[in-house]
């Protein structure tokens, strides 16, 4: 094969996914894994605690939502798949459903809450800064995903996927008629807060 054979092949190779429109980059589900289990640390107390107890579902939740992921590339979508996701698991709570299933749609909160700060190159180290919950932490869940956090740096991506579904799950918990005091121990006007 001649050099320009060669080249045109190669050219074609490189050009096939701009083409096609390159997949976006995303979060391993090992790096999910690490990142909600940091996120669920900074939770209200009680929630932590049945988060930790149903861990395998809570997981689950998180790599089944990665393997189903559907919704179109793009921040604003993923936000408010995270907010619907939090009123519904507020909802399911209250209703007393299961906390296997709770920990399970926590997991998928978590996924959608990383994908609006997808990563901007793969292999982000951590662990990560929490931001702080806000001056307002029990806003509605829209709100709270719809604030703008720092997503310059693969690191601040990270922080903001982690505080965005810190924040979420205070809410929840909050909601569904939990203690969510924990709040008040971390502003972010003090923060950020390290693991």
């Amino acid at each position: 094969m001649g050099r320009r054979a060669l080249s045109v092949l190669l050219a074609a190779a490189l050009l096939a996914p701009a083409a096609r429109g390159a997949e976006p980059v995303r979060w391993s589900v090992a790096d999910e894994a690490r990142m909600v289990a940091e996120a669920a640390s900074w939770a209200p107390p009680d929630l932590k605690r049945q988060l930790a107890k149903h861990s395998r579902r809570l997981m689950q939740g998180v790599a089944d939502a990665a393997a189903a992921e559907g919704l179109a590339p793009g921040a604003s979508a993923h936000r408010d798949a995270a907010a619907k996701t939090a009123r519904a698991l507020a909802a399911a709570i209250r209703r007393h459903e299961s906390f296997d299933s709770a920990a399970y749609q926590a997991g998928a909160l978590f996924h959608s809450a990383a994908m609006a700060y997808a990563p901007d190159a793969p292999g982000i180290p951590g662990p990560s800064a929490f931001l702080g919950f806000p001056a307002d932490p029990f806003a509605a869940p829209e709100t709270l995903a719809s604030a703008k956090l720092p997503a310059a740096t693969g690191a601040e991506r990270r922080a903001a996927a982690i505080t965005l579904t810190a924040r979420l799950l205070a809410w929840t918990w909050k909601a569904a008629g939990g203690d969510a005091s924990i709040v008040n121990q971390y502003p972010d006007s003090k923060g950020p807060y390290q693991p």
